[in-house]
């Protein structure tokens, strides 16, 4: 099966959702300080919760980098009330993958998150931070269109894995490897398509993928309809 006309369907999809996407009031009463480390009160002190929804604020006044990038960039104010606003949704519905704990997961997101401090450009790793998480809400709970489980063969002993594309804000890629479920996200490449996460790396090609799990690397086939 090919899966270009899917993936660039998820391509034009990612570049909508990300422009349109819908946003949460940061002041609503209960919600997190996290996933962002700007809580209502900070957002309200430099007066940017409301600006960032309708025009760039005035930036001149901000110091603090984390408030900057959220100043400066107003997506990542869209993205963060989305992911908040899922992260109330989402405890009453059921995952489709039996590994996915939303609190855990959650968590471990937070301390990726939180490690872009580090990076030396701040919003964009920030925006692709948000992205991921999105995307892995979006795919866990089957919120997005998505195609297969398709099936693969892989290695000498002909492993069956199977891989599951969705069109998510960052298009996603879930692999069923021996009854364990990892995720990764697309990224360009010369040739093929390359899906990367802190877990996974998945290179796509034409009726076949390249998957590096853990210290292996796995050579597949997908098999005929």
């Amino acid at each position: 099966m090919n899966i270009s006309k899917f993936l660039l369907a998820a391509l034009l999809l990612s570049g909508i959702q990300t422009v349109s996407v819908a946003a949460t009031d940061s002041g609503e009463k209960g919600a997190s300080a996290k996933p962002s480390l700007v809580t209502p009160e900070m957002m309200a002190k430099y007066a940017i919760t409301k600006q960032t929804l309708d025009k760039k604020p005035n930036c001149n006044d901000v110091k603090e980098p984390l408030l900057l990038a959220f100043c400066e960039r107003p997506v990542l104010t869209k993205l963060d009330g989305q992911i908040r606003q899922l992260m109330q949704e989402l405890p009453s519905k059921q995952a489709q993958y039996p590994y996915v704990d939303l609190q855990k997961d959650q968590q471990s997101w937070l301390s990726r998150h939180d490690e872009c401090m580090k990076d030396k450009d701040l919003k964009m790793c920030l925006e692709l931070s948000y992205m991921e998480r999105l995307s892995e809400l979006q795919s866990q709970f089957d919120l997005v269109p998505k195609e297969g489980p398709i099936h693969y063969q892989c290695g000498p002993e002909k492993q069956d894995v199977w891989l599951t594309f969705y069109a998510t804000s960052l298009p996603a890629v879930i692999v069923k490897n021996n009854d364990q479920y990892r995720e990764a996200f697309m990224g360009p490449l010369s040739r093929g398509v390359k899906y990367t996460s802190h877990e996974l790396t998945l290179v796509e090609r034409k009726q076949a993928a390249t998957i590096y799990w853990d210290d292996k690397t796995l050579e597949c086939q997908q098999l005929a309809d």
